[in-house]
């Protein structure tokens, strides 16, 4: 194959020429039928997981076909770039040996004029001299839903890279013995079998008159945006010229008159390809090579790292939006908690301003008019009651949200003051995202974050996180607040793998004190001390709503440190001894 000298390969890429679409793809289905027909397959390999690449020798020499139905570079192309192998081939890979090494390739036909290639190979019988088996290799170039597939000359499907059952496409199943259906065309023309007077027609009755590019992309199948472009612009918005433009395109693909193009910057930088020079650039910055398979072949070397690093720049935002997300949402709630405790002391006040006026307090009232001797002026104020209480209840139930909120101011500033730094760290990083240029810095900026207690997990590790396989497949309840992470085991077994298995020695350890229920385990980093009361308090309403307690009217639940929380010998799943534990008192009706 040729090979490319004369232009600077640098990642540069245009968005609008990065497209393999149905001219790209008539091409490479033109080129490879006069370079592989007849010839022999010797070897298959699968270099990357959604990845084939065929050796095909023919006219004494060895082509090498790529095949992708990676999501971001879906494409099939004659390739002189060779890829390492892993060293046990993928289950496709055996399959597709098993059928087709040793085959003769027949002919590439484009699916109508769809980006789906159906690439024929023939496999003679043993012992026959004219009986021979076709077989069929589909390639749906469809972004994320692009696929390789395997079909037998009946259409029976032997096996696809990506198996697609019901549950993701009830249109059409791609399993091994369904029968392969094309993907739906939505409506849409070919336009190779169009006529002038077709045209014409379908022009007159379907053209509103807006954008003629929109019209030829929502009207014929496999006129990509950069192909109706490239027709409008040469028609200039004349109806008339379109229609000449339009066969004149129709006529070189059918004839195979290709003439395609690699397409640079105004520094030589690549930016695309095409199948033929494009109007959309400067005709300097456009270098003609000798055929489609070399044009695509060259530009996705380039485009290759470009987009795996732009794939990674995009999940590594998302992963950094997502952390700093939670830490503005929890600054956000230690904040309010901290509003909240100011006003403890008034909750206090209201509580000894209920007893000191019991007397005065009929049963069963919602509110109740008292003076406020705290007030030098003496005033009467409103105080909201629970009807269901007595007034000494009513007082009591805001000591409780007294002491709710009486936490340690000190420690959640500090925790606060802690959260500040990492939000506006993480909003740097989300700044830096723009400048990344290689995987090398993403990995530095996790190292920095990660100096700092700042862990960014990628997507996979949090839906794993969320799934069974933390927990070895236990039922354990999740609940984060303030961005601390609570964990509350719904059964005896649970219990034993959060104390055995999940916590470490400085994480809080709650349960219900002489009563059967769950443990709860609020996970500390290493720093027990920076968990607020609040928190403190919300672990222990778990504990008390998942126990035996929660219908009584005020729950003790004990809490001391992991470690020194043991299981005794031989001791059933759940059961424990403490030590060194304090109490919190929680009424389940607060919960």
């Amino acid at each position: 194959m040729e090979t490319f000298r004369t232009l600077t390969l640098c990642y540069n890429l245009d968005k609008k020429t990065m497209t393999f679409d149905s001219v790209i793809l008539a091409g490479i289905a033109f080129e490879l039928n006069k370079s592989l027909a007849g010839g022999r397959v010797d070897a298959i390999h699968q270099p990357g997981p959604l990845d084939v690449v065929f050796t095909i020798r023919n006219a004494r020499t060895n082509h090498m076909l790529l095949i992708s139905a990676d999501a971001q570079s879906p494409r099939v192309h004659l390739t002189s770039f060779k890829r390492p192998n892993p060293k046990t081939p993928p289950n496709f890979c055996m399959l597709l040996r098993k059928h087709l090494e040793g085959v003769r390739f027949v002919r590439a036909d484009q699916l109508g004029f769809d980006r789906v290639l159906c690439m024929r190979f023939a496999r003679r019988h043993a012992n026959t001299v004219s009986t021979r088996e076709l077989l069929t290799l589909i390639v749906e170039i469809m972004g994320k839903h692009s696929n390789i597939i395997l079909a037998n000359e009946t259409g029976r499907i032997l096996g696809a890279v990506k198996p697609v059952g019901r549950s993701k496409n009830r249109y059409r199943e791609i399993l091994p013995g369904r029968e392969y259906v094309p993907p739906p065309s939505h409506g849409k023309i070919n336009p190779l079998d169009m006529t002038t007077e077709q045209f014409d027609e379908l022009l007159s009755k379907t053209f509103a008159g807006f954008a003629l590019d929109a019209w030829l992309t929502n009207t014929f199948a496999g006129i990509s945006p950069f192909t109706a472009r490239e027709l409008s612009l040469r028609s200039e918005g004349d109806t008339a010229r379109l229609r000449d433009e339009f066969f004149a395109l129709i006529k070189r693909i059918q004839t195979g008159d290709f003439a395609p193009v690699i397409i640079s910057d105004a520094d030589g930088h690549t930016m695309g390809f095409y199948a033929f020079p494009t109007v959309q650039h400067p005709a300097s910055n456009q270098y003609e090579r000798s055929s489609v398979n070399v044009v695509a072949d060259i530009y996705y070397k380039v485009a290759i790292p470009m987009l795996s690093l732009e794939h990674s720049r995009q999940a590594f935002s998302a992963r950094l939006t997502r952390e700093l997300k939670a830490r503005e949402n929890a600054l956000k709630k230690m904040e309010q908690a901290v509003t909240e405790s100011q006003q403890a002391v008034r909750w206090k006040e209201i509580g000894e301003l209920i007893l000191s006026q019991v007397n005065s307090i009929p049963p069963k009232a919602e509110s109740a008019q008292l003076i406020d001797y705290y007030d030098p002026a003496g005033t009467k104020i409103t105080v909201k009651l629970d009807p269901s209480l007595d007034a000494a209840e009513n007082a009591e139930a805001y000591f409780r949200k007294y002491q709710k909120a009486n936490f340690t101011l000190e420690t959640l500033k500090d925790r606060i003051d802690e959260t500040r730094a990492e939000v506006e760290l993480l909003k740097k990083a989300c700044n830096s995202i723009a400048s990344i240029t290689s995987e090398d810095q993403i990995r530095q900026i996790e190292q920095t974050l990660a100096a700092r207690g700042i862990v960014i997990r990628n997507q996979e590790q949090v839906d794993l996180h969320k799934e069974k396989a933390e927990f070895g497949g236990h039922k354990i309840k999740r609940v984060v607040s303030e961005g601390w992470e609570i964990l509350v085991g719904q059964n005896s077994d649970a219990n034993d793998y959060l104390l055995t298995r999940i916590a470490s020695a400085n994480d809080w350890w709650l349960h219900v004190k002489a009563a059967p229920g769950a443990h709860v385990i609020i996970r500390t980093n290493g720093k027990p001390e920076a968990v607020s009361q609040s928190v403190m308090y919300l672990a222990a309403e778990l504990a008390v709503e998942h126990s035996d307690s929660k219908h009584s009217s005020l729950v003790p639940v004990d809490y001391t440190l992991r470690k020194y929380v043991r299981k005794p010998r031989g001791a059933p799943p759940g059961k424990t001894l403490y030590e060194r534990e304090k109490t919190i008192f929680v009424t389940p009706s607060d919960t």
